[in-house]
């Protein structure tokens, strides 16, 4: 999996592409550690290129979804494909994270800072 970072207006994306396997964890890991030390008010990860996740890969996500509100940061997904929708779903991710139709509302969504 490839995996590609960009700033803008105080928002970290983060742009995982192909297919994601357990060795890509120790990449996400470092990114979202990465995206915790940016001052960014929010993190946003764009899933479009995104072919699969697996378990482990959520449960990277739901830990970092926890420290980045201890940092009052947003952790925001978006564009995500029909399977790995179906995963989250499954897992139930998609109930405690936040997901977005697509990468410019996700830049655009106003939060409450409480």
């Amino acid at each position: 999996m490839k995996i590609s970072v960009q700033i803008e207006n105080r928002i970290f994306i983060i742009k995982p592409e192909g297919l994601f396997a357990d060795e890509d964890c120790i990449n996400l890991k470092q990114v979202l550690e990465q995206s915790s030390k940016s001052f960014c008010q929010r993190v946003v990860i764009d899933l479009k290129h995104l072919n699969n996740i697996t378990a482990t890969g959520q449960r990277i996500l739901l830990a970092y979804l926890n420290h980045l509100h201890a940092l009052q940061m947003h952790l925001i997904l978006c564009d995500v494909n029909q399977a790995v929708q179906d995963n989250f779903r499954t897992s139930g991710l998609d109930k405690v994270i936040t997901i977005l139709p697509t990468l410019s509302e996700a830049k655009t969504r106003s939060f409450s800072t409480k």
